[in-house]
This record gives structure tokens, sequence and C-alpha cells, in this order.
């Protein structure tokens, strides 16, 4: 988990709860190990290893096109899960994703379910679900 994540998350206004957490179990199938077939599933993986903040910001960005005002981000290895404006996560992902430490999972429930996830090798997937 990144450093303080807890006062970020405040400090950026995001509600966070455990129902949150529950909520995108719930999205990604019913348990934790259903993302690993989601990823497996991914349209699209992406090499963020070189990138600087402002490519990972765009790359993040342009995953999450169309997506609403709020997405529910994710720390799955801490089971913590907040409701946030897109454009707080994009302007703060420097302290909300900490590369070779932590996974974060972005969930954008339109135009359709979409799974996003930042992991700890530095690799960015990206996979659409049909609910």
């Amino acid at each position: 988990m990144p450093p303080k994540l807890a006062s970020t998350l405040e400090a950026l206004g995001a509600e966070s709860s455990p129902e949150m957490f529950d909520e995108f179990v719930r999205a990604i199938g019913g348990s934790l190990s259903d993302l690993v077939r989601i990823r497996h599933n991914a349209e699209k993986r992406t090499d963020l290893s070189e990138a600087t903040v402002p490519e990972l910001r765009a790359a993040v960005e342009a995953r999450l096109q169309g997506a609403g005002e709020s997405v529910l981000a994710v720390w799955p290895a801490d089971r913590v899960a907040a409701r946030i404006h897109v454009a707080l996560l994009l302007q703060s992902i420097d302290d909300l994703w900490y590369p070779a430490m932590d996974d974060l999972v972005v969930i954008a429930d339109e135009p359709e379910l979409t799974v996003v996830v930042l992991d700890h090798e530095e690799q960015l997937t990206c996979t659409r679900l049909r609910v």
C-alpha cells in the first residue's frame, strides 16, 4: 500500500469503506482469484517500467476513456477500496500507486465494466468485462 494511503484518500475527498472492497470483489466475479483470469484476458498490456509520471497518467487516462465521473480504486493486497473522481485519480496517480510495491486496480462501470490494473511489475492491463 502506498505510504499514508488513508490520509491521501481523505485529502482527495475519496470515499472509502469495507463495503466498497466487497463491491469490487463482486464486480470481478466473486473472488480475488478472478483477477488473475481477468488480467489473462486483457485486451492490452503495456510496460510502464520506463514511463514518466505524465506518460503513466496518459496511459491510464487512455484506458479510462469514456468512464464516468468517478471510478472505484482498489489496493487488493490491503483490502482497501475507494470511490474517487477520475481527474483526481489521474492527478494523484504517483501518490496512489508505487511501482514495484503495490497493485492498483481501477474499476470503471461506464460505458461498460472495465478493469484497469497497474501491477507491482509496472505492467498496465485493461479488460472490458461483458456482463
